[in-house]
């Protein structure tokens, strides 16, 4: 078998650099929760030409920010009981359910 080359890590010390994966990180919130295709790709195109000013970036990086908390408490809360609240009170209906099988 085949050994694969270790990833080579980006180096984010040019300023461009992390700009453009801000605004990817941006673009990847922004996928989520657009089911629109041509707004999405008309925002994209407003990110990447500077037509947006500061203000409103800032507000967006902020919902970003919050979005990602939130998804890193459920996937925290997931990790730690196993399971989704869903999938918990699914358990306790199965485990009711099995001292009255006939």
């Amino acid at each position: 078998m085949k050994k694969q080359k270790p990833k080579v890590p980006v180096d984010y010390t040019a300023y461009h650099v992390r700009q453009q994966a801000w605004y990817m990180s941006l673009l990847k919130f922004y996928n989520t929760i657009e089911f629109d295709e041509k707004k999405y790709i008309e925002f994209a195109k407003r990110l990447f030409d500077n037509k947006i000013d500061k203000e409103t970036l800032t507000q967006l990086d902020k919902l970003r920010r919050k979005h990602n908390d939130l998804e890193k408490k459920k996937w925290q809360e997931i990790k730690k009981k196993g399971a989704t609240k869903l999938a918990i009170a699914f358990r306790n209906v199965i485990t009711k359910g099995q001292g009255k099988i006939n």
